[in-house]
């Protein structure tokens, strides 16, 4: 049959069309920050004569002092190094949290992470004037590459920067490392690999060790400790790095308040007191936490969490400890212990100390408690190069973005000007004190100011990607729902879909061409806007030729209740996106949707089976609430906390795991034949690798290798699925389903492996009732009937809600990296990377995946034998029901778009609005990938008939 792989092109072609109009509206949406390639200069001082100019003809001696007074008086010098510079260690203890340097004495039963670092108030009760303890606050999204980019560039992350966390890329703007390389300074790198991939080659010595095993809490500090004492005691390097990693993984594993997280704090102390009692005179000590982690209070230290990457208090805040032994400037009231600072205040400082001008795009201020005394003229110095710096980075971002007006660009420019100004002015230490208020107040204004801009959208972009995705819904809509049924199997057999793809592949070779003679700029773009267009116009004649079918299947056709009820709670589970609230508590509402769908069909069924079924179904539903997490949002409801925070079954967990994949195992082997065999020894290794992992006692290594060989039996049974023995596509359907499942519970880990059962048997459930709408009909009644949108809409809510009932919520610091190594370290293979990416992909998205590879069962499940109509019927009812599928989906993205582009100014655009978006799409490309498996699997197992249906 001409028409089946006409079927599938066409399902590819509208995933193809969906899929580039959102990456459009990401490219206009999750937009990062203008980069510019600027690097800041400075002229050594010893080049300036003593009327201040460069290169002076009068060589008469002078102070530095006198030069630098001349210098500030020429508002139009060049920034100056500073002729005094100091070394700087500069250690970065990963994830931590501003409580946990505070020590309290009076604490008699202090938490596992409380009181477990008294050097750092012990030293500054001790030297007050040596010392200094801050509240160091970072942006969101709070993961360690934004965190490392802002912290030596000193400029502002976006949301988008977040996706790279895991693929770090070579920063391509200026930053304290190659500022200190420029100047002809040395620096050491030791610890986390981030830094290798960030800035690879600037380091004189580096011992960097992958960071990503966030179940290894000591290799990566172990390796530290045993180089860094020994480079503490050379002399041949400006900066040394030392980047310890044992406090995050701790608070990833385990949570903040647990036995190990007091341990790796107390190792942290033990080396922070080691460290300051070695530090050479001339070094300043610089130790931070990138960001913080979460915490959820419960009665049990098994049920805190210890992740990152969102944007609450917890994650945002963290410590910055500094000594130095010569002591630092200040008065009183810059030594209060708990002062707020913000991260990009870091790089102009660091820069400072090291004798550089600020990184090109820093936005920060300098932190003078945290610099060594200097005098009034010094400091006046590294003012002006820091207002010099931001005049010139005004001045280019204007050059090349048009974010800014001109108006207020050139007020933000007049004001840096009149502050260099005003220096050389400055005479006594209350003036000093007044101007250096004044400036911070300038600098934080601009940092507001490229807040502000670095949020605003792509509007046309976006535009143009919510129209395709309009276009697409709309037409698609009216050919599934309004062009007759029996005529579909003709309009595939005819040349639409070789015409459509054919114009599109003209407009791609045009877009290709207009690209290389220069007259498009946007080729991306170009591609994804002219092939929507095409698809649109095409779409459209087809609907123009069809319009009398349409019409009067519209006029005649008659729905029942349950089928306007579907239909209006998928758009309603859409339209209402654009409330915050409603997507905070999303998975309830999913589930009580679902539940009311099926109950209606049940009811429109009328008999105690169909009851009986559906109280079932809602049992099933009753039992995921309770591994369904909770948002920081919803208070303090987490409900599974242990088994989330550590990715460790309980006993009880594990039991019930075993338990549940046994006995799904069972029975189903003995329904799908010689298949059954390999699903049986599949979900034996995964009862294995659960079972040899578990507690203090288990083999991690077996574990592992016995996980390695279910996935094995899974892909080998996934290849035979595909054999051919006569006997339709429903079998090799169900083993598909299940080979999802197993595959879920996998990376879904024994803690929750259970969720992944209770969805087969919901599915299982649902698919029983719809088998038993109309059976008193004929045969092929009974398949058009359950191949209506309802039947879509139902499995598409049943879909997203199990995204929530597999204990997963729309939110970054949700995501759990565990998935990835339950079967070892895939970035120790050939292909780490595309592993890693799709066992995180089943991870979050396993679920729409499985029910779409399993939508096809809608139509041939149930009584009614579809095996006694013919291919043709059967492949139509299963082609409408995919693109159904697909386009509830799409529904739902359309409406996570507008309602981002609603509220891109809402207080909670980045955290709840924006992630919302992203996942969705994550969903919306897990059920396109499973629809097109399905659609595949059915139309290969159905046989080439030809007669008439």
């Amino acid at each position: 049959m001409k028409e089946k792989w006409n079927f599938i092109l066409y399902l590819v072609w509208f995933s193809y069309l969906t899929l580039s109009a959102v990456l459009m509206f990401g490219q206009g949406f999750l937009l990062s920050r203008k980069t510019l390639n600027d690097v800041s200069e400075c002229v050594p001082l010893n080049n300036f004569g003593c009327d201040g100019r460069q290169n002076s003809s009068e060589k008469s001696t002078c102070t530095e002092d006198i030069k630098i007074q001349r210098i500030l008086a020429n508002s139009g010098s060049p920034s100056v190094c500073a002729s005094k510079s100091h070394r700087v260690v500069f250690v970065l203890v990963d994830a931590l949290r501003y409580d946990f340097t505070e020590l309290k004495h009076d604490n008699e039963q202090p938490l596992y992470y409380q009181n477990r670092l008294p050097i750092i108030q012990k030293t500054i009760e001790r030297w007050p004037d040596r010392a200094r303890i801050f509240r160091f606050m970072a942006d969101p999204p709070t993961t360690t590459l934004q965190r490392l980019k802002a912290l030596m560039t000193g400029s502002l992350p976006t949301f988008v920067d977040a996706s790279s966390n895991f693929a770090a890329i070579e920063i391509q703007e200026d930053n304290v490392i190659d500022q200190i390389v420029k100047g002809g300074r040395k620096a050491i790198l030791l610890g986390d690999d981030t830094w290798m991939r960030l800035i690879p080659g600037r380091w004189l010595r580096s011992h960097a060790l992958y960071s990503f095993h966030t179940w290894d809490l000591d290799t990566v500090d172990n390796e530290v400790d045993s180089k860094i004492y020994d480079e503490l005691m050379r002399n041949d390097w400006d900066l040394l790095v030392a980047h310890y990693l044992g406090v995050d993984h701790a608070g990833h594993r385990y949570g903040p308040n647990h036995p190990e997280m007091a341990r790796k704090l107390s190792e942290t102390n033990a080396r922070l007191e080691k460290i300051i009692e070695m530090l050479p005179s001339d070094a300043i000590l610089y130790v931070v936490g990138d960001h913080g982690m979460t915490e959820t209070d419960s009665q049990e230290w098994k049920d805190l969490d210890g992740d990152h990457g969102g944007e609450s208090k917890d994650e945002l805040t963290a410590a910055l400890f500094a000594y130095h032994s010569l002591g630092f400037s200040g008065d009183a009231s810059d030594r209060q212990s708990g002062k707020e600072i913000k991260q990009t205040d870091l790089a102009p400082t660091l820069s400072a100390a090291l004798g550089r001008p600020p990184p090109a795009p820093s936005l920060g201020n300098l932190l003078f408690p945290i610099l060594p005394k200097m005098p009034m003229t010094h400091t006046l110095l590294h003012l002006t190069n820091n207002l010099k710096q931001m005049t010139q980075y005004l001045v280019r971002y204007g050059e090349e973005s048009q974010q800014i007006s001109l108006d207020r660009l050139a007020h933000l420019i007049n004001s840096t000007r009149d502050q260099i100004d005003k220096a050389a002015n400055v005479r006594t230490e209350e003036e000093l004190k007044v101007y250096i208020f004044n400036v911070r107040s300038l600098m934080d204004n601009i940092r507001g100011v490229f807040r502000e801009v670095w949020v605003e959208f792509d509007s046309l972009s976006m535009l143009r990607a919510l129209l395709l995705l309009l276009l697409i819904v709309f037409f698609n809509w009216i050919i599934i729902e309004g062009i007759p049924i029996e005529r579909i199997p003709h309009v595939f057999a005819s040349s639409f879909v070789p015409t459509g793809l054919i114009s599109m592949a003209v407009c791609i070779g045009i877009c290709y061409t207009g690209h290389y003679l220069e007259i498009i700029e946007d080729l991306g773009h170009a591609i994804i806007l002219s092939t929507g267009l095409i698809s649109g116009t095409i779409t459209c004649i087809l609907v123009i030729m069809h319009w009398d079918g349409i019409t009067q299947k519209w006029y005649e056709g008659q729905t029942q209740f349950y089928e306007r009820f579907a239909r209006s709670a998928l758009f309603a589970s859409a339209i209402i996106l654009v409330s915050n609230s409603y997507i905070i508590e999303e998975g309830a509402t999913l589930s009580f949707l679902s539940l009311t769908i099926l109950g209606l069909m049940a009811w429109n069924i009328g008999n105690m089976k169909s009851l009986v079924l559906w109280v079932a179904f809602g049992t099933v539903m009753a039992l995921t609430r309770s591994y369904r997490g909770c948002r920081e949002e919803q208070g303090d409801c987490w409900t599974s906390g242990g088994d989330v925070a550590t990715g460790n079954a309980s006993r009880a967990a594990l039991v019930i795991a075993l338990g549940s994949v046994a006995a799904i195992v069972a029975v189903s082997r003995r329904h799908i034949g010689w298949r059954g065999y390999g699903i049986a020894i599949a979900g034996i290794f995964s009862c294995a690798h659960w079972a040899v992992g578990w507690g203090s006692l288990g083999s991690p290594s077996r574990s592992k290798m016995l996980a390695r060989g279910a996935w094995l039996v899974i892909v080998t049974m996934f290849i035979l699925v595909w054999k051919r023995d006569g006997r339709g596509a429903t079998l090799p359907l169900v083993v598909s389903g299940l080979l999802f499942y197993l595959s879920n519970t996998l990376v879904l880990g024994a803690a929750f492996a259970p969720t992944a059962g209770l969805a087969l048997i919901s599915g299982f459930l649902a698919l029983n009732i719809v088998s038993m709408l109309k059976s008193e009909g004929s045969v092929k009644f009974s398949l058009t009937t359950r191949c209506n949108s309802s039947m879509a809409c139902l499995w598409a809510l049943l879909a997203s809600y199990h995204f929530y009932g597999t204990g997963h919520h729309a939110t970054l610091s949700n995501v759990r990296w565990a998935a990835v190594f339950h079967a070892g370290d895939p970035n120790h293979t050939a292909f780490g990377t595309p592993i890693s990416v799709a066992l995180m992909f089943i991870y979050l998205f396993g679920m729409p995946l499985m029910f779409g590879a399993t939508v096809p069962l809608l139509a041939l499940w149930g009584r009614n034998g579809a095996s006694t109509l013919g291919p043709r019927t059967q492949l139509t009812a299963v082609f409408s029901l995919c693109l159904k599928f697909a386009l509830c989906f799409t529904i739902r993205v359309f409406a996570c778009a507008l309602s981002a582009t609603i509220h891109c100014r809402h207080l909670m655009i980045w955290g709840v609005f924006t992630p919302k978006l992203i996942f969705e799409v994550g969903s919306c490309t897990a059920a396109f990938i499973g629809t097109l498996i399905g659609a595949i699997l059915t139309a290969w197992h159905l046989p080439n008939q030809t007669r008439s249906s």
